[in-house]
């Protein structure tokens, strides 16, 4: 067991393995102080009172229904606000559709008018249906982990089919740096140039500590989309270290901690500053700021180098991602690379059938 800090949602958690079922459990506290606390009263029982552990079998039989599962789990995983809320935003049609159900009636045929539907909504992309129907999945297996019903065949999740967007090219980046405020700039160079998520999941939260500038890296801590990877190292390129020098020299003069941030506080979102940037710059087409990022793997992949390098760098924990959604750049890869080969006219020439020269005393059968 130990604690350990959830920087994404600023919380302390304590975990460990409950000696009765081999499972991993968890509790989160807004303070370092209770976290310690509950951590002495679990070492405490996993000592001396391991029957402690086992789950009071007579409420868990009682019939729940979908719904208060649901509130269950969301106890359990005691989520942040936002992420609460966006939570909640994703269940509401299947809460609509199967809440007040027992868990125990609940079988493959209600799964699959839900999915029904969602794909029928036409206001809905297929990558929402397919993580609202992800979520639903979740609920589903953690119900059945606890004996709150009887194992079921889940349906096969519809593709994502992930729009695709073109990202930014190299000039539209020095625009947009050109017309950028301050914590934008930085918002740019980090997106464009370290491959970094935008948002609070990475980009956000960076603080100084981050930085190495004995060694020249930027540290990650990693989103919750690879679990397997709770941080990555970036290393930044040369030319650009002057820059992140004379940030750090302005934000010790100013005592500001976070890379990114506004009026002396730090940000939580860039939405209005990049629409205005966007304007400022002459870009009418959409670009999010989300772009950056797929202008660093772009560049990179189209530079030559290797998927699994870019996906490492990104903090993707296959290559899989970047096949799927950089395969027009390496296409143009592979042509590349098929042209770099020795060359055939040689060959050509000697396997293709030469043209008989016509002359008058030819006569043509």
């Amino acid at each position: 067991m130990a604690i350990r800090y959830r920087k994404e949602y600023k919380t302390w958690q304590v975990y460990w393995t409950n000696p009765i079922t081999g499972k991993r459990e968890s509790k989160s506290f807004a303070s370092e102080a209770e976290a310690k606390k509950e951590n002495s009263l679990v070492l405490h029982r996993l000592k001396y009172e391991q029957e402690s552990f086992r789950r009071n079998e007579a409420p868990e039989q009682s019939v729940k229904t979908f719904e208060q599962v649901y509130v269950t789990y969301l106890r359990e995983k005691q989520f942040s606000k936002k992420d609460l809320a966006r939570h909640l935003t994703h269940m509401r049609p299947i809460l609509k559709k199967i809440g007040v159900k027992p868990m125990t009636e609940l079988d493959k045929e209600d799964y699959e008018a839900v999915k029904k539907d969602l794909l029928a909504n036409t206001d809905l992309t297929a990558a929402t249906v397919h993580k609202k129907l992800s979520l639903l999945r979740t609920i589903v297996y953690y119900a059945v982990e606890r004996g709150l019903c009887e194992p079921v065949k889940f349906p096969r999740l519809p593709s994502p089919q992930y729009k695709s967007f073109v990202p930014p090219s190299p000039d539209e980046v020095a625009a947009i740096y050109q017309a950028a405020s301050p914590h934008i700039q930085r918002v740019v160079v980090i997106g464009a140039y370290c491959g970094v998520r935008i948002g609070e999941c990475e980009l956000l939260s960076l603080t100084w500590d981050d930085i190495d500038f004995e060694r020249k890296i930027l540290r990650v801590h990693g989103s919750k989309k690879n679990p397997n990877a709770p941080w990555r190292e970036v290393p930044i390129r040369e030319s650009l270290m002057p820059l992140f020098s004379k940030w750090h020299k302005d934000d010790i003069s100013t005592g500001n901690s976070y890379l990114i941030h506004f009026a002396g506080k730090s940000v939580t979102s860039i939405k209005n500053a990049w629409r205005a940037t966007l304007k400022r710059a002459g870009i009418t087409r959409h670009i999010r700021p989300y772009d950056l990022r797929h202008a660093f793997g772009t560049e990179l992949v189209a530079a030559g180098v290797d998927v699994g390098t870019v996906a490492k760098l990104m903090g993707h924990s296959s290559p899989t991602m970047l096949l799927t959604h950089y395969q027009y750049v390496m296409d143009k890869q592979k042509r590349s690379a098929v042209e770099a080969l020795p060359d055939t006219t040689s060959m050509c020439r000697s396997n293709v059938p030469q043209k008989k020269e016509v002359t008058k005393n030819s006569v043509t059968p």
